[in-house]
């Protein structure tokens, strides 16, 4: 499993890191995304079958929450544990541990292998005390007696239809599957929500996946980050959902295109104003230059995480009411993957014009004073920071109204109707068995 992986090359991993053996932490990384797709396929199917209908537009926020819990404690959370002066001021002062100065509270290592362990623990308990409901045949494909006997069933405890049950791969089989996947990729609708995915997250890659490392270049410490954690980025992860959920309830898109306009004109802005302040911050010594370095660094972490957390949450609501019953969570999985790729392919373009536009400047250092003298150089954040806000603009212009039209569709723009073809095909052999046993009878009693 995913688990055993991570325990099993927590040490190797960290290794590697040392040696700067890129291609076997990625080919790790690659084995442990692939041996989680089954548990992220299975998350995705619980969010549409352990809530009741009236209550899987409460699905989002839990998972909005979750991812959002994750984040925190995977990425934000490890590099605050990981500083050595934040571990030694703060971390190891308040866990009442013995001071080791120059040593983080964890390392690499053995956060993988916690976080292995944890996995596997958590697991093995939803193994043995989650019990699943056996799945109940399609009432599609069934007539007379038993289909009356299954129709009867008292479907009041879950609040849900029998017609909207959703269907499992058990079900249909792992051909049938595919087959209705490739229907749902064939609906007009589903390929224009494609098309959003895969392009909105490219305007925004560099303050998503840049704007950090750059602050860090800069001189952004590990306490700073270790600060704004736990106080800033993950009460907006936990309460911005749930205010979301009550301000935009029943309009997702509406929410994700309002987080989209302020993450494409605001943000950049703010981000741009956090690296000047980062960049100048050992210079400055007068309390405003300082209370300006906060105020900076606050604004832009706080209008990001609100941002992504909104969009986030709308586009999960979103999907939660449009799958199909004749898909069910294999249906917000494909829509799932599609969002992912939309955010990693942005990632790795905006990496790479970072560092062909970036022009590192040229270094001496004096040989009587030991002072390094830096001239030249350019910095290519700005520049690209501009022009991808360009193409946001311009993203907005061509796809903003498409995002609107895809969110006044109604329910049945969403169905691939694979359901009522076999229905009206069960009941067309229905049709056909009646008459020929009506002629039957007929004819013994002639």
């Amino acid at each position: 499993s995913a688990a055993e992986a991570a325990v099993a090359a927590s040490h190797p991993l960290l290794e590697s890191a040392k040696s700067m053996n890129v291609k076997g932490v990625t080919i790790f990384f690659f084995v442990l995304y692939f041996l989680m797709a089954t548990q992220d396929i299975a998350v995705d199917g619980w969010a549409l079958t352990m809530l009741s209908k009236k209550n899987r537009g409460r699905g989002p926020v839990c998972n909005s929450i979750g991812q959002n819990l994750g984040y925190f404690l995977s990425f934000v959370g490890f590099l605050a544990l990981n500083d050595a002066e934040s571990s030694e001021t703060m971390w190891r002062p308040l866990f009442g541990l013995k001071s080791r100065p120059g040593k983080g509270l964890v390392s690499l290592g053995g956060f993988i292998k916690f976080m292995g362990i944890f996995m596997l623990v958590i697991t093995t308990l939803v193994a043995l005390f989650k019990r699943e409901e056996s799945v109940l045949p399609s009432t599609n494909k069934m007539s007379g007696p038993m289909a009356e006997a299954l129709m009867s069933l008292d479907y009041s405890k879950k609040d849900d239809d029998p017609l909207d049950h959703e269907l499992d791969a058990s079900e249909i089989g792992l051909r049938e599957t595919y087959h209705r996947l490739w229907a749902v990729c064939q609906l007009p609708a589903v390929r224009w929500l494609f098309i959003i995915l895969l392009t909105y997250r490219l305007p925004t890659a560099l303050g998503d996946n840049v704007k950090f490392l750059k602050a860090v270049e800069f001189g952004l410490s590990k306490s700073t980050t270790a600060l704004l954690s736990p106080t800033l980025i993950l009460p907006l992860g936990i309460f911005v959902p749930i205010i979301a959920a009550k301000l935009w309830h029943g309009s997702p898109l509406r929410q994700f295109m309002l987080a989209y306009k302020v993450r494409l004109t605001l943000a950049p802005l703010l981000d741009i104003l956090m690296l000047w302040f980062v960049k100048r911050h050992a210079t400055m010594s007068s309390w405003s230059g300082e209370s300006c370095f906060w105020i900076a660094v606050i604004a832009s972490t706080g209008v990001q995480a609100i941002v992504s957390s909104l969009q986030f949450n709308a586009q999960m609501t979103f999907f939660a009411h449009r799958v199909d019953p004749a898909i069910g969570g294999s249906y917000m999985t494909l829509l799932n993957t599609a969002a992912n790729l939309g955010g990693t392919w942005p990632a790795s373009l905006v990496m790479y014009l970072v560092g062909r536009f970036t022009v590192p400047p040229d270094c001496s250092i004096d040989a009587d004073s030991g002072i390094e003298t830096c001239v030249g150089g350019r910095d290519a954040y700005v520049p690209l920071q501009i022009a991808l806000s360009a193409v946001g603009l311009l993203w907005i212009f061509f796809l903003g109204r498409r995002v609107q039209h895809i969110a006044d569709l109604p329910d049945d723009a969403w169905r691939t109707h694979l359901l009522d073809e076999e229905t009206t095909a069960s009941d067309d052999e229905d049709v056909e068995l009646a008459w020929n046993t009506t002629r039957k009878d007929v004819g013994k009693r002639e």
